[in-house]
């Protein structure tokens, strides 16, 4: 990674400008200020307009004045927010600049607090009060937005946002104070050097929850580029990025004191983090090349990097937890449903939109499972995932379904819900959709046998009587002797004793092209299932060497392909999307013994528990050792064809059906 700064003037330039100045200032004499005067201005500037209770973000109030007196300021009015770190002195720089009429000077005062707010609702802030020359100026008054989401926790353990052992949540381009969890002073601060500084808003979480992390930049002297020797690696944690305040492709850079030294700081990292386990889970450092150009045009570098840090994870709660909970569902969800319609005909389908939004890890979260549908068939999902680039934590999931009639009738879809844990509470909660009816409309109804749709009936009491159409001049058909003289000609033919034969000669010719049919199906069966016991057998492999090399994510990836694979070849259809009960049922049609289904939907449970929540498996390497050996036995039971209807079994393929073992 390779950004620049924005750019400082060279120190020569910069010389020249003010002797140069300098000199004009004396030819312009004292009535060059007056002459160039301009009124005060006087700003407050929020970070973001629309803000979390409890998160903490950036008020900066900013006064503008030329060559004027200022004195008696007085801060801002705060109500509705909590002052996290104000501003002792305010930045102060100067800028010159030189014209026709004489040089103009313009002073700049820069007043920055860290605030949050307390309370949802719309919080104004300001005025901020200064006199200018004896005369009392009022700044202008920002208005923010507090909302409830995000919010911190009141109390429990994990430790919630703005504990002692746990920093608030920064603001983006400004860490603050409060970020570091000890308050100790960095050591390269104390030496007046540059370096970079992890902040997470969390010391303390639960599996599955998540955690902000950003990376400061901080700068003891203006630098040009910064360039990227060392990225953070975190074991043990899914990801997702999120992006970094810029300014036209630059750094965004505040003003901040640290070790009594004025530092240039700005966000150079941000991720959100989840961690995937419990116990102790570290952040390796960051490591960076800052350069600039000095005075005579060399180049000078600088090498800085963070300091490593450590996340306790906590397990979830065992108290509360619903059976069958999903690992995965960390944080703070709502759940919605609908469909584009509500009748259908018979054979069309209707598409049901299941959307989960909230804050969490939104990628891994699982989707609720609907109700039995009684005469309609359920299609696989078609899931889309949405992340707030900004946050990396809070966005949508949503499923379209498509649910098909396959009789007529109405059915009532009773309510389903999605079951979480939210971290802030500390408890297991529920988010409910509610339930909706379906209405299956068949084709249009028979009309009365032997009359057309539409046709009248006799009115009661009338004769139905037949209608001579034939009219007096029409002349009968005749058929004296027609059909005996073309049926005595056609037995006297040559070709009759040929074409009494024609008959079984197609017969045969259609059933020996059945029974080529059938062997090529049979053929064309038998090789379906060679390749696809072969495919699975290239992923096994594959998962071999993944766990050779202590690779745990991909290794139960490739596993579970290794199931999939292996059940397409014996069912002949994918796998995927079935559920428990279905996958169990398909196995039993194909001839597989119940303990052997039972042992592969356990199989695919392991894997999907080891990849999102592998802190509930215990030793990964010992898990992975017994699901290869349990792997490689189901293969060899799903070797062999599948069962008849009969329930009697073709020839063993290499090993007798529901032999599982190592």
């Amino acid at each position: 990674m390779s950004l620049r700064f924005p750019a400082p003037h060279h120190l020569a330039a910069a010389w020249v400008a003010l002797l140069v100045g300098a000199g004009a200032a004396l030819l312009a004499g004292p009535g060059a200020r007056s002459a160039h005067a301009e009124p005060p201005r006087f700003l407050i500037e929020v970070e973001q307009n629309q803000v979390a209770v409890g998160e903490p973000f950036v008020v900066q109030v900013n006064l503008s004045i030329s060559n004027d007196e200022v004195s008696d300021y007085r801060p801002p009015e705060f109500k509705g927010l909590r002052i996290l770190q104000a501003a002792r002195a305010p930045n102060q720089s100067t800028q010159m600049q030189l014209g026709a009429a004489g040089m103009i000077v313009e002073a700049t005062y820069s007043w920055r607090y860290q605030v949050a707010a307390t309370r949802p609702g719309t919080v104004s802030i300001g005025p901020a009060r200064i006199k200018v020359n004896g005369q009392e100026f009022r700044s202008s008054v920002a208005t923010i937005s507090a909302g409830t989401g995000g919010g911190a926790a009141t109390s429990g353990a994990p430790p919630p946002l703005g504990a002692p052992n746990a920093p608030p949540a920064t603001a983006a381009g400004a860490p603050g104070t409060a970020a570091d969890p000890s308050g100790a002073v960095p050591p390269e601060a104390a030496q007046g050097a540059s370096f970079i500084r992890l902040v997470t808003d969390k010391t303390r979480a639960y599996v599955g929850e998540a955690i902000g992390a950003t990376w400061f930049l901080y700068m003891s002297q203006p630098r040009d580029k910064y360039d990227t020797v060392v990225e953070p690696r975190m074991e043990g944690f899914w990801t997702e990025d999120v992006t970094t305040p810029s300014r036209r492709g630059s750094l965004v850079l505040t003003q901040e004191m640290m070790g009594g030294r004025p530092y240039q700081v700005g966000a150079i990292l941000k991720k959100a983090i989840f961690p995937l386990k419990e116990g102790h889970l570290g952040i390796t450092p960051m490591e960076a090349n800052l350069s600039r150009m000095d005075f005579f045009g060399s180049g000078v570098t600088e090498h800085v990097r963070s300091a490593s840090t450590t996340i306790e994870v906590a397990p979830l709660p065992v108290a509360g937890r619903p059976p069958g909970f999903d690992l995965a569902n960390i944080g703070k969800f709502t759940l919605a449903a609908r469909v584009d319609r509500n009748d259908v005909g018979v054979g069309d389908a209707v598409t049901l939109t299941v959307e989960i939004a909230g804050r969490g890890n939104l990628r891994k979260v699982g989707l609720p499972t609907l109700p039995k549908l009684a005469g309609w068939k359920v299609y696989e999902p078609r899931v889309t995932t949405v992340i707030d680039p900004s946050t990396g934590v809070t966005g949508t999931k949503s499923a379209e379904i498509l649910l098909l009639p396959e009789r007529a009738g109405s059915v009532e879809v009773p309510p389903f819900g999605l079951a979480f844990f939210d971290p802030d509470a500390e408890h297991y909660a529920r988010a409910v959709a509610p339930g909706f009816t379906l209405r299956a409309i068949g084709g249009g109804g028979a009309t009365a046998t032997g009359s057309p749709a539409g046709a009248a009936a006799p009115a009661a009491g009338e004769e139905a009587h037949a209608e001579n159409v034939i009219a007096d001049d029409i002349r009968p058909i005749r058929t004296r002797g027609l059909g005996r003289q073309i049926g005595t000609r056609l037995v006297h033919t040559r070709g009759f004793g040929w074409l009494l034969g024609l008959p079984p000669l197609l017969l045969g010719l259609a059933l020996a092209g059945v029974r080529a049919q059938e062997r090529r199906l049979a053929d064309t069966e038998g090789r379906r299932q060679r390749l696809g016991r072969q495919r699975a057998r290239g992923h096994l492999s594959a998962a071999e060497g993944h766990r050779r090399r202590h690779e745990a994510a991909p290794f139960f990836a490739e596993l579970e392909r290794v199931v999939y694979v292996a059940l397409e070849a014996r069912l002949g259809r994918s796998a995927r999307g079935l559920s428990t009960e279905e996958l169990r049922a398909a196995l039993g049609a194909s001839g597989v013994p119940p303990e052997v289904s039972g042992r592969l939907v356990e199989t695919l449970e392991t894997c999907d528990r080891a990849r999102f929540a592998p802190g509930t498996l215990g030793d990964p390497d010992s898990l992975m050792d017994g699901l290869l050996r349990q792997a490689s036995g189901l293969l060899d039971a799903l070797g062999g064809p599948p069962m008849r209807a009969s329930g009697h079994a073709g020839p063993p393929d290499k090993a007798t059906p529901g032999a599982v073992g190592p």
